[in-house]
């Protein structure tokens, strides 16, 4: 079974996850210029969520609230190749939502060329809000009744 936790997470899990999940992205995230900066701004700064099987965690995923446009920003969504299709991330956001008040949709930013990315995002019901060069901003708006 498959948990979603919210407690905090240990730096040296985290970055591990990180770092031991890089070449799942296409580039590889070691070859991010900054990564150790960006681990850690991402650490320090945003909300994680992350699920685990057995003792091994399987997804992570980070989000900064941003408070004046009540939106979710995600920099970081990774489920184990293993793992991936059964709905985790769309769950964990989910999850990740109910925590802000006044909440109206998610933004993130997913290389054009990350087709299963894509596929996951618009299966979700995000769309491309934004060209940025190698990357769409990709946006779901909530509308509350």
């Amino acid at each position: 079974s498959i948990i979603i936790h919210t407690e905090p997470l240990a730096y040296t899990e985290f970055r591990d996850f990180i770092i031991s999940s890089a070449n799942w992205f296409v580039p590889s995230l070691l070859q991010m210029p900054n990564l150790d900066e960006w681990i850690l701004k991402m650490y320090h700064n945003g909300s994680i969520y992350y699920t685990i099987s057995g003792s091994n965690i399987i997804s992570l995923i980070v989000g900064y609230y941003n408070r004046e446009e009540r939106f979710l920003y995600i920099p970081y969504v990774c489920v184990n190749p293993d793992h991936q299709g059964h709905g985790i991330s769309k769950k964990t956001l989910i999850n990740h939502r109910t925590s802000f008040y006044g909440y109206s949709g998610d933004i993130a930013e997913v290389r054009k060329d990350n087709n299963n990315a894509l596929h996951a995002y618009h299966k979700m019901g995000f769309y491309e809000a934004e060209d940025r060069d190698e990357k769409y901003l990709m946006k779901k708006e909530v509308h509350k009744s």
